[in-house]
């Protein structure tokens, strides 16, 4: 993790040389698991409280690329994730005006056996690292699939493309803009639009309920969120007498004024697993992922993002994932505060 850290701050700063000009804090890195079984499940990303004006329109687009590595085995259980995840998602959101505003994302899903487990088997050997027997696993496999007594429970089958279900939700500031420390409430639901036969989707609609608060400051800025979802089970694993459960979240960041151009972050994410009613070590428990990453300001509508995710938990998460997003909206980093801060 400390390698990947060194490695991003070196592209962050080469990055800054062509952006200009610090923004004002714009709230956390909307990044989420990439645990193939929990993005099934309806997830509101990581966001500031303050809202859109009436009118004000955002987009952004992120992808997120995931080396998946587990296996959990006990006897007529079995529970394996060998593979690598790409999700890519574009996202848009409009201000109501009072405070309100709602966001729509359109994610989909590529899924293979990939092409680092050479790399990564000399990653965690050259420091150390456990890798879960991964160094005698065949090399680039695929299986991503949750079995009992040699019959399928639910899976997910390699796809070039597939969409997944549709999350659209809003968000309503409760503390003025000026408040020293911001509180929303949100609320949202996901659509079935993924196909759940083929582990892409839930096959329902799922509700989800949330919470944001946020401190702003001129060099340092805190978030935090909550939520909880009521998750919907699949097809199959109804069918073989399992049910997913519902998951709750809950996720601190801090973001900080490196450069002018530069703002860097660290957060961490906290959920339930909607597998946990499995049996299993590497199904039941608590996931928790590690977030190192930063904001670079390209101009004073558009900005770019990096991020490195890392499992803090064995034996549950993807064993990392990288991430990239931009953000656009007209003029809102115009609002910058110039903090002084070398360029």
């Amino acid at each position: 993790m400390l390698f990947r850290s060194h490695a991003f701050g070196a592209l962050a700063a080469a990055a800054a040389a062509g952006c200009a000009s610090q923004p004002a804090p714009q709230g956390p890195l909307p990044v989420r698991n990439q645990h193939p079984a929990q993005l099934l499940v309806m997830h509101m990303p990581p966001a500031a409280t303050r809202g859109l004006a009436a009118g004000e329109v955002a987009a952004r687009a992120d992808a997120a690329y995931s080396s998946l590595w587990l296996v959990g085995v006990a006897p007529g259980k079995q529970w394996r994730m060998d593979a690598e995840y790409l999700r890519v998602a574009t996202g848009l959101r409009v201000g109501l005006g009072g405070g309100v505003d709602v966001a729509v994302e359109l994610p989909m899903a590529h899924t293979s056996g990939g092409f680092l487990d050479d790399f990564l088997v000399d990653y965690h050997d050259f420091f150390g690292f456990p890798d879960q027997e991964r160094d005698i696993a065949p090399r680039d496999a695929y299986d991503i699939s949750l079995r009992q007594g040699g019959t399928s429970v639910w899976a997910a089958d390699p796809a070039g493309a597939a969409l997944l279900d549709v999350p659209v939700y809003a968000s309503w500031r409760l503390t003025p803009d000026r408040a020293p420390v911001g509180a929303a409430v949100r609320g949202g639901v996901e659509l079935p639009t993924g196909d759940a036969d083929r582990g892409y989707g839930s096959g329902g609609v799922e509700p989800s309920v949330g919470v944001l608060v946020d401190r702003e400051g001129d060099l340092v800025s805190l978030y935090g969120h909550a939520q909880y979802t009521w998750a919907h089970t699949p097809d199959e694993p109804q069918r073989a007498g399992f049910a997913f459960a519902d998951v709750a979240f809950a996720g601190l960041a801090a973001e900080v004024a490196l450069l002018d151009d530069v703002h860097g972050f660290v957060q961490i994410a906290w959920e339930t697993s909607t597998l946990r009613r499995f049996g299993l070590l590497e199904t039941d428990g608590d996931q928790a992922l590690l977030w190192v990453g930063g904001r670079l300001r390209c101009s004073d509508d558009l900005q770019v993002e990096l991020g490195f995710g890392e499992d803090l938990l064995s034996a549950v998460s993807p064993d990392f994932t990288a991430w990239v997003g931009m953000h656009w909206q007209p003029g809102s980093w115009g609002r910058s505060r110039r903090l002084g801060l070398p360029r």
